[in-house]
């Protein structure tokens, strides 16, 4: 969509810049020329992205921005409108089962992943509908497509994600809007590493899932998160798509995410849970016998006779 003929570059609303996706596709975003307006919900971590922009020479205005507060959403609207392009990249994820999440913890995900995003679009679009031109790229998630143990709130949230950006996409197309879902697969960004968050009730020992929490927690970090794709792939896709003239409906992007979803269409997935209860009892034994062996070795201390 960047127009090198153009005096007036495109400009960019990106949430969720402080660190991962949203970081490096602002970096990106400025080396091709776009003006880029990058939010966060706090501005003490904004000290990554200025050492980015200024390591590749470039500039974004650095906004803040909690999409859970309209007000704060009605502020930045009005203060960068208008908005070419929106990039609904703000995300959380509360790890724990089902029935660990409080509704405190459950409701703190959808307000941020879907209802945010929502809010910031519906407040975005009546300029775009002016202008007869605009995109949205909503960052949904591979768990959204195929859910996520141990993570419904975050799935289920993303998964209402692709849903509203499919819906919309039909609504607005006619007024030269486009809009897009990218659905990736596990990247190492921070909401999988430093800004991992656990359930409230994750270590409960009453819980009849507290063995399996750990197991899969376990799991995560010894086969997941050592596999889990580049950031920058995906940031280079969304960069990408803030060029392209045409868009698809979505983008799926990462191994792991394109094997689960030909395992879909071929009618394996119930193969792939498998092979995922699989891992997580295999870890929830270790963790077990890990546990009972610390026990062992405290009471050897205590008797040493």
């Amino acid at each position: 969509m960047q127009n090198s003929n153009s005096q007036q570059p495109k400009r960019v609303l990106i949430t969720g810049c402080s660190s991962g996706f949203g970081l490096l596709t602002a970096v990106g975003a400025a080396r091709q020329g776009f003006e880029v307006i990058a939010t966060m919900r706090n501005l003490d971590k904004a000290g990554p992205l200025r050492q980015a922009l200024e390591k590749a020479g470039v500039a974004a205005r650095i906004e803040q921005l909690d999409i859970t507060e309209p007000q704060s959403i009605e502020r930045i609207v009005q203060e960068v409108s208008p908005i070419d392009i929106l990039i609904n990249n703000a995300g959380i994820l509360i790890a724990g089962s089902f029935l660990d999440l409080t509704e405190q913890e459950s409701d703190k995900i959808f307000q941020t992943n879907y209802f945010g995003p929502v809010r910031l679009t519906r407040a975005v679009v009546p300029q775009m509908i002016q202008r007869r031109s605009g995109r949205i790229i909503n960052i949904a998630s591979l768990a959204g497509l195929i859910g996520h143990p141990f993570n419904f709130a975050y799935a289920a949230s993303k998964h209402a994600l692709i849903g509203f950006t499919q819906s919309i996409r039909v609504e607005l197309a006619p007024f030269g809007i486009d809009v897009v879902s990218v659905e990736p697969g596990y990247h190492k960004t921070e909401i999988i590493g430093a800004n991992a968050n656990q359930a409230e009730h994750f270590y409960d020992r009453s819980s009849p899932m507290f063995e399996w929490n750990r197991g899969f927690l376990k799991a995560m970090f010894e086969e997941i998160l050592p596999i889990a794709g580049d950031p920058q792939k995906v940031a280079d896709l969304l960069v990408r798509l803030l060029q392209c003239e045409k868009t698809k409906a979505h983008y799926i992007i990462g191994k792991d995410a394109v094997f689960a979803m030909v395992c879909k269409h071929l009618g394996l997935s119930g193969w792939l849970e498998k092979q995922i209860i699989r891992k997580i009892r295999k870890y929830r034994r270790l963790e077990n016998k890990r546990e009972q062996e610390k026990k062992n070795r405290r009471k050897q201390k205590q008797n040493p006779n």
